[in-house]
């Protein structure tokens, strides 16, 4: 596995290839929560390419890191990936995410997924 990281319309962009085990999944969420950190970064969108979809959330602690995402209602995550299994897995992931409000939602291609993630959201159009 390999990920890689950058900054792509002040979104953090974080693309993960090759990923197979939940020991590299869970190093991947990790690396990206530190970059984001790092970078100040509320706008995260994870790429995932050539890797094996996610169905058993609980088994990732992926739910551990809704909880933290519900927290900063700035914050927003697009999913985007290169095959239809990956796309059900992140809509999967979606669907449990906004059962903790956290807001993360799958897209089929980056344009979309960084035009949502650079759409004012009610906390900053309560500010104006």
């Amino acid at each position: 596995m390999r990920f890689e990281f950058s900054i792509v319309q002040d979104c953090l962009r974080a693309e993960m290839v090759g990923r197979e085990t939940v020991e590299e999944t869970q190093e991947f969420i990790a690396a990206v929560a530190d970059e984001a950190r790092k970078h100040g970064s509320s706008r995260i969108l994870i790429c995932v390419r050539r890797s094996r979809p996610i169905f058993r959330v609980e088994q990732y602690r992926i739910s551990e890191q809704f909880r933290v995402l519900a927290a900063n209602r700035g914050m927003r995550v697009a999913l985007i990936a290169d095959t239809d299994e990956i796309r059900a897995a992140h809509g999967y992931i979606e669907v449990l995410a906004r059962q903790h409000e956290a807001n993360v939602r799958a897209f089929r291609d980056e344009a979309a997924a960084i035009d949502w993630l650079k759409a004012p959201t009610l906390q900053s159009q309560e500010k104006r």
